[in-house]
């Protein structure tokens, strides 16, 4: 199994700065760094009946490097497609700390709404992304299978 970290897509500060260009990066980069919570939130929504949860990992203070994905508690599903959690955790980890010596986090149930979770979490609403997200998150999701006993 390969695992890529959200560091390896971390956008530059123009691309913060500029929604437009943002945009423009690949879909596994926007969904890595920027729009992670957008494909979480749709991937929660599209599975209403399942047991998954909106996770956060929140840097320790005076780091950067947060992510949203959905678990449920042993496979996690984020811009990778299905992953175990462990594995999610344990790379995110090991890539941000070889970069930021001493990084760590705090994994979080989120049970905001999403409105809630960017203003308390400094994340652009879905309106304030150069388009809105949902169409391109719904597509995202969909190239990978529906859980993570299923194949494509």
């Amino acid at each position: 199994m390969y695992f890529v970290s959200g560091i390896d897509y971390k956008r530059t500060e123009e691309e913060k700065r500029d929604p437009f260009l943002s945009w423009k990066r690949t879909d596994i980069s926007f969904f890595a760094s920027g729009a992670c919570h957008i494909l979480a939130y749709l991937f929660i929504e599209l599975h209403p009946k399942e047991d998954y949860k909106l996770i956060y990992i929140k840097p320790a203070e005076g780091f950067s490097g947060s992510h949203l994905y959905v678990s449920n508690g042993i496979f996690a599903f984020d811009f990778n497609g299905w992953t175990p959690e462990k594995v999610l955790l344990e790379e995110t980890q090991i890539a941000y700390e070889r970069i930021y010596p001493g990084w760590n986090f705090e994994r979080k149930i989120i049970t905001d709404s999403i409105e809630d979770f960017c203003q308390n979490n400094f994340h652009r609403l879905p309106y304030q992304f150069a388009n809105l997200p949902w169409e391109r998150a719904y597509n995202y999701i969909n190239r990978f299978p529906s859980s993570p006993f299923q194949r494509n």
